[in-house]
Formats: structure tokens, sequence, C-alpha cells
């Protein structure tokens, strides 16, 4: 079977569930029976869409800020110095901090503006693919240099053939090597509340989306033979409340707030600088205050239903 519905994990047919357009172009989305991957037909990476800064999470990014995931987190937490080389780097935040760890680190990404203030930073980052429609490892990178440990957060769901990538990442390892990652929880708390309202996670950004099964699916069927599926814990409270908030009311808080802070700017530009730092903390404390009707929901999913956690977070390795 070859066609779009073919599940692009253990290649059984799927069934249509669902349709997306943007502009002239179309996707489909199908579920597999099997596996359980659900996938969108059909996927093409556009690296354009990376580098686009209307794109608000990239854009932020390429400002420079750095801030750690609970995902990267999780991965210092379990992992020891070695070799390290990270897929999708973005602007840098996440090597930096293993490399002050002791971890020897390089990266790539799709966008030049990350890949610019990555390197900045002091940091070894290629620009492209890292691999090309041939199979080929990027020219920057030495394949004779195999890596203890090769990252990819939030990557796979991006793919458009994701058994195909992990294959070839497998040639990045080295022997004892172990590459681990995270996605978006499929089965996450109010997913279709906040598909709704948030076109990210539909092409051409995402293509598939993981369950914990599915994901362990493929990573063995990429012959992965040692591999741990965790749902990465909610330890921001806060963030998870306004996730909530978010998916349940459409941010109505969120525009509120800012409009009253634009306003607030708008008398005070004679003095910028301690507008600036006003507005910053008016938001930060009124983020807390908001979300205060959504804490008790946070935390009742945080404790009791962990694997409808955001995100899911892997270990593979092949020996």
């Amino acid at each position: 079977m070859s066609d779009e519905r073919t599940c692009p994990s253990c290649a059984s047919g799927g069934t249509a569930v669902g349709a997306h357009e943007s502009g002239s172009s179309r996707w489909t989305c199908f579920a597999c029976g099997t596996c359980e991957l659900q996938y969108w037909s059909p996927r093409e990476i556009i690296p354009e869409f990376y580098a686009d800064p209307a794109q608000v999470n990239y854009a932020r990014r390429r400002q420079g800020e750095i801030f750690l995931r609970e995902r990267h987190k999780m991965f210092l937490r379990r992992a020891s110095p070695g070799r390290l080389f990270d897929v999708g780097c973005g602007e840098g935040g996440f090597l930096a901090a293993a490399r002050d760890q002791g971890f020897e680190v390089a990266g790539i990404d799709l966008d030049p503006g990350s890949a610019e203030i990555a390197r900045g930073r002091g940091l070894e980052v290629n620009v492209g693919f890292l691999f090309d429609d041939a199979g080929a490892l990027h020219d920057g990178i030495d394949a004779a240099r195999p890596y203890d440990w090769v990252t990819a957060f939030e990557v796979l769901e991006h793919q458009a053939d994701p058994l195909h990538f992990l294959r070839l990442v497998k040639g990045l390892l080295a022997e004892g090597g172990t590459l681990c990652g995270s996605v978006p929880n499929r089965d996450r708390f109010l997913v279709a509340a906040d598909r709704a309202r948030n076109s990210g996670d539909r092409p051409p950004h995402h293509f598939l989306y993981f369950s914990a099964t599915s994901l362990e699916t493929l990573l063995r069927a990429a012959g992965f033979k040692h591999v741990e599926v965790l749902p990465l814990p909610e330890t921001d409270l806060t963030d998870f409340a306004t996730y909530i908030e978010v998916a349940t009311t459409g941010g109505l808080s969120r525009r509120m707030r800012e409009s009253a802070a634009n306003a607030a700017h708008g008398g005070a530009r004679q003095n910028h600088g301690a507008s600036r730092s006003w507005r910053r903390h008016l938001k930060q404390a009124a983020r807390v205050v908001k979300n205060l009707p959504f804490y008790p929901a946070a935390l009742a999913v945080r404790t009791l239903a962990p694997r409808k956690a955001r995100g899911l977070y892997f270990e593979a390795s092949f020996r």
C-alpha cells in the first residue's frame, strides 16, 4: 500500500478522521487502527515556514530568549555528560545549558536566524535538513565522530517520513548511544479544544499525532530495542493553568490584559524604561491572578491523571 492512507509507521491503511485547509492547500487526517498513529496527508516539510517571522513561537525564539522547558530539564536530570547533538536546536538555549553541564555539544536547525543566535553563543550549529532526500548526512556534520546522545525535542511530529528519519538518526549514535526527545501528547487534557484554537498543531507545522503507544511502536519499528516513553510532568502549574484557560476561553483574559497594558504603555511613553519594567511585572502578576480559577483543574490533572500531560518524553537505544 503506497497511497495517502498508508500509515508512515506500520504501513497499514488508515481511516480518514479530519481535514484542514490553508490557502490553496488541503490535508486529510487519517487514524491507523493498527499502531494508533494519527497522520496528515500529504506531508511536505516547508523550510521557509520555520524562518517566517509571522510564526509567533519561532519569532520569540529568534529574539534570543533563553529558557529551558521541562523536556530539556528532564534530559539534563537523566543523562550523563558526553557528545551531544541536538536536532532542531533553535537559538541554542538547551545546548548552552548542556555545555555548562559538561556535554560536548553541536546542533542543527532549519531557521538561519535561530542558528545565527546560537552561533553567537559560541555553539557549533549548522543550518538545513539533517539529511537530504537521498539520505546523505548534512556536509557540515562529521559522520566519523558519532554521538553518545542525539536529542530531538518536538521534532518527530514535523516529519514527512518519521520511520526513515529515525533509521538515519541511528547512524549518528555511538555504540551504546541513546536518542532522546519529546512530542506533543495526543491524549493530553483538552486536546480538542486546544487544537481548535492552536493552528500550530496542524499542517504545515505538525503532521503526526502520537499517543504513548504509537510513539513506542514507531521507535521499535525503526530498530530501537530499548524504548521508554514517559509523560512530561506538568511542573509549572501556572503555565498549565494558562493552557487550560486558553483552551477553554480562547485566551479572553489575556487579550483584555494586553489591551490594558497597551493603553498604559501609550500614556507612559515619556518614561519608557520605567513603563517597560512596570508592564513586565504587571503581566507576571496578572498571569497568576487571572488563572486562579483554573488552578484546581490543573492540580487535579497533574496529580490524578499524569498521562494527560501535554507532552511525552522518550529515550531509545538499539544496543
